[in-house]
Parts: structure tokens; sequence; C-alpha cells
């Protein structure tokens, strides 16, 4: 890549939604580094001699799994000091002959890029991670279990609220209270402190 910002979207798509198997392959020939490395919530590769390949088989069983895949990147932020990519996504993954319906799914795309050896004018990318939330990691499987993984998100929500009150009340762990540190610090509440403001009497 000559200038990733703008690039970064159209490979996105070559390498993970391209027409056909020969426009996956080569795009993952000329956009990834011989020894890139790969992660992803279901999967890894090591960077590593030949760990290209082992990302290209990756990215074919997506397709195998899923005939059709449609990607859309929303958000792309580069910094070029440090030759570092966030791409945002969101992707449909249905999977061959599932009876759902496939389900929008969002995730991070962080990519660390490195001079190509063969033209170091180009960038290719060194690494690549796949950050998803755990809802979106089940969309891409088996949709209508969305709601149980919400739900144990809420009982997780839960427990961390309890077990806060209980060894805060119990044992004095994590408190708060007004001068923490004895260096007089003020607590406001923030919805109190503004209900003051708008009593207070201004001058005429």
């Amino acid at each position: 890549m000559e200038n990733p910002e703008k690039e970064v979207a159209d490979v996105v798509n070559l390498v993970t939604a391209a027409v056909n198997p020969e426009i996956q392959k080569l795009s993952v020939l000329r956009y990834y580094a011989p020894d890139a490395g790969f992660s992803h919530p279901l999967c890894r590769v090591v960077p590593g001699p030949g760990s290209r390949k082992l990302i290209l088989g990756i990215l074919q069983w997506y397709r195998v799994m899923s005939p059709v895949i449609k990607i859309d990147v929303r958000n792309v932020t580069y910094n070029a000091d440090k030759y570092e990519l966030f791409v945002e996504c969101v992707q449909v993954f249905h999977i061959r002959y599932s009876p759902f319906r496939g389900h929008p799914s969002r995730l991070i795309v962080h990519l660390y890029l490195k001079p190509s050896i063969d033209d170091p004018r180009l960038l290719q990318i060194a690494e690549h991670e796949d950050f998803y939330h755990p809802a979106d990691v089940v969309a891409l499987v088996v949709p209508p279990l969305i709601p149980i993984v919400y739900l144990f998100l809420w009982l997780g929500t839960i427990t961390s609220i309890i077990g806060a009150r209980f060894f805060q009340t119990v044992f004095g762990f994590w408190t708060v209270s007004n001068g923490e540190g004895g260096h007089g610090v003020k607590l406001i509440d923030p919805e109190t402190d503004c209900r003051a403001q708008k009593k207070a009497p201004t001058d005429s």
C-alpha cells in the first residue's frame, strides 16, 4: 500500500469478500508480508517464515463457510509514525446452508504495517488482529443465541455491582470518601451541583 489510510478499505474487501478465490489469493500475497501474523477470537497464526500461507488458508476457509460475505468499512484511523491502522467494520457472515439469516456484526481490525522487502516504498501487513464484542462473535455463527449472550453480560453487570457493594461495605475495599488520602479533595455530585447553581441568585 502506498496510502494505507485510503487503500485499506479496498484491501479489507479484497482479502475477505473477493468475488473469486484467485483475486483473494493474489490480494493476500500482495498486501500481507510473507511472515505476517494473524489473531482472531477463534484462531491464531504466529508470525514466522511461511505464515502468510496459513493466513490465506484461514481466509479461504471463511469463504468456504460463507459463500457471500458483505463488509462495510465505517471508519479508518492511521498512525503514520507507528505504521498502525485501526479499521472499524460491520460485516454480514452467513454460514453455508444455515437456516438462520446472516446478522451484522461489528469488529475492529488492528493492523501493523512494515515496508515490503520487494519495494520499501510499499507497506504490507505485518500483524493482523480482529477484535469482536462477544455478541458479535456469536452473530457470526448462531445469530439466535445473541439474546443469551446479552443475558450473561447483564448477569456479569449485576454480579460486579453486588460484589463492589459487598466488599466496600464489609471490608472497606475501594470506598469513596471526601478528602480521599488526606488531600482535602471535595467530591461533588454533578446533578446536585447543577441544581444548586440554578437556585443561586444572580446579580442584577
